[in-house]
């Protein structure tokens, strides 16, 4: 029989993971109060221009691999199997768009606010759209990511959710608001080195105990979970190799390229190689980590492959299992569950600062400061940000608790966040690769798209709620375990029954490609139909260099468009 380890923590397991939201905490009061240099709008949000690669490089890895990602994918995996890990492919790609594409463009600019690119390419009521539409981003993100790492610690510390919840946000509201980027960047590195380690140390002591890589790959065989290649191009399969790289392209370019996150990062570093060698980081750090998770999920399996913890009552859900894992090889190791739990906490910790760093600026730079009838000083904008940090944190906070009704964390993040960062991707991509595109084009694309998702994402999350969608499982069984003997086989049809609209049963994999193509189909047809001989012609700075490079080869001629100077102290 495959035993389960279900002790609970003690003063030990409290003592390490307490210190390293401690350690958080003090990153933020060092900032804060003993370096200084935050009372200003570039010292808050590009931390003075004067970081470094390395920390930003394990900032923008830690931002990203989030909760979602130390306790979702192992979940996928077990669940699923490796059809998820095709999604490491995209990585490479996008890496290589980044650099020679996009990040010449805003590292030229060097704007503050990401969607003041907007307003110089468009208008300002399109920079306001972009605005809403990230700010919608994070309101379905951060409570995923704080949720996640909420359950896991019910799991193994027995402590209640509601209470998790608030003491988490508090430490990360806290130490944000008070240090600024420096702070988020610096306690992300720290973060980030602890998640590496913890995933490290279950790797290593999870094949110790299943009997090594050659069983973990037997098993994984035999349990039908090694699957790399599913070509299926039906869009209502869950999970195919096309929706695992080709949606994924889509999704992480909207993530690592046109995200506040990201290129505030980035153009917080004083050279553009800098810079280049970050998002190479980025990238790097983030497939390794990905590959390392969904590896742990296949111990997992080999591990309960007699005894599937869900169906035994063993957790409540299955995002629960890679904590319960912990607890059963190494809950024998005093403090390293206390470890393993500060690393997910982190990750948690990790994303959620480097939201509400960013949202604070976003909301600051478009909405805050134009309805101010006098440019406040440096200081005044500097604690209206910490306010707006506080403000959005808490709301964040509230919204955890609706996530207890919905899926599993993969589909949870993928498909709320797929929901706008495809229809923002879309926009950008408008406004960088399409001089053809204007103002209204652009809004009526936006608009449409983002009402287009929204009622299917809506659509689709009130149907699974109900049981209406589902989707096939790979095998499990409960035959080692000691009081079932119940054998459970995959479902082999999905359960979708006529009642459920057509349109709801696409993969939650494919929204952010759909909202991005929505956008360019219905912004550049309506541009083109609006056309005026005396459109505004657009700057070459604001366009991607292949776009530049290919556009004077055709000899074609921009209008030198003066640009706004960037904002830094």
């Amino acid at each position: 029989m495959t035993g389960i380890n279900t002790n609970k923590f003690d003063y030990v397991e409290y003592i390490v993971f307490v210190a390293s939201l401690t350690l958080s905490a003090l990153i933020g009061c060092y900032f804060g109060f003993i370096k200084g240099g935050q009372n200003t709008v570039s010292g808050y949000l590009l931390g003075g221009k004067k970081m470094t690669a390395f920390p930003v490089g394990m900032s923008l890895i830690s931002s990203y691999i989030s909760g979602i990602t130390l306790l979702g994918v192992p979940t996928e995996i077990y669940t699923y199997g490796t059809q998820f890990l095709t999604s490491i492919i995209p990585y490479g790609i996008v890496a290589l768009l980044i650099t020679y594409l996009v990040l010449p463009v805003f590292f030229k600019l060097q704007l503050i606010s990401l969607y003041e690119y907007m307003e110089l390419r468009f208008s300002h009521a399109v920079r306001l759209m972009a605005s809403l539409l990230y700010i919608l981003q994070l309101l379905a993100y951060v409570p995923i990511v704080i949720y996640g790492p909420a359950l896991a610690l019910n799991q193994v510390s027995g402590m209640n959710i509601h209470i998790i919840t608030p003491i988490v946000c508090t430490v990360c509201i806290f130490y944000t608001s008070l240090g600024g980027l420096k702070a988020v960047v610096w306690s992300d590195t720290l973060q980030g080195t602890v998640m590496i380690g913890s995933v490290l140390a279950v790797l290593f002591l999870g094949l110790q105990q299943v009997g090594g890589i050659h069983e973990v790959i037997q098993s994984s065989w035999e349990g039908d979970r090694l699957e790399m290649f599913n070509m299926d191009i039906n869009p209502t399969t869950r999970l195919s190799f096309w929706s695992a790289t080709f949606a994924f392209i889509f999704f992480w370019l909207a993530n690592f390229a046109f995200s506040p996150a990201s290129v505030q990062r980035y153009i917080s570093l004083p050279t553009f190689r800098q810079a280049c060698l970050a998002t190479i980081c980025l990238c790097i750090g983030v497939t390794g980590f990905t590959a390392a998770c969904g590896f742990i999920g296949l111990i997992i399996y080999t591990k309960y492959k007699g005894c599937d913890p869900l169906t035994s009552k063993a957790i409540s859900r299955a995002d629960q299992i890679l904590p319960l894992f912990v607890l059963d090889v190494a809950g024998h190791i005093r403090g390293f569950s206390g470890l393993f739990m500060a690393g997910v906490v982190c990750a948690a910790l990790s994303s959620m600062s480097t939201a509400l760093n960013t949202v604070a600026g976003t909301i600051y730079e478009d909405f805050v400061e134009p309805m101010l009838s006098e440019k406040p000083t440096e200081k005044k904008a500097s604690l209206i940000m910490k306010g707006i940090v506080i403000l959005f944190g808490i709301i964040c906070t509230f919204l955890v608790f609706i996530c207890e009704h919905l899926g599993p964390l993969i589909e949870l993040a993928t498909g709320f966040v797929g929901m706008s960062v495809g229809t923002t991707l879309g926009v950008f991509l408008l406004g960088m690769f399409f001089p053809c595109a204007n103002t209204k084009g652009t809004i009526v694309g936006g608009v449409i798209s983002i009402i287009f998702m929204m009622w299917l994402v809506i659509g689709n999350a009130i149907y699974t709620a109900k049981g209406l969608i589902k989707h096939p499982t790979k095998p499990i069984s409960t035959e080692m375990c000691s009081n079932m003997t119940l054998i459970l086989s995959p479902s082999i049809t999905k359960y979708q029954p006529s009642e459920v609209f057509p349109l709801y049963r696409i993969s939650v994999f494919y929204y952010s490609p759909l909202g991005c193509l929505i956008v360019l189909s219905i912004g550049i047809i309506v541009s083109l139909l609006t056309e005026t001989k005396g459109q505004r012609k657009v700057n070459p700075d604001l366009l991607s260099p292949i776009v530049k490079y290919y556009s004077s080869r055709s000899k074609k001629e921009y209008n030198s468009v003066p640009l706004k100077p960037p904002t830094i102290d």
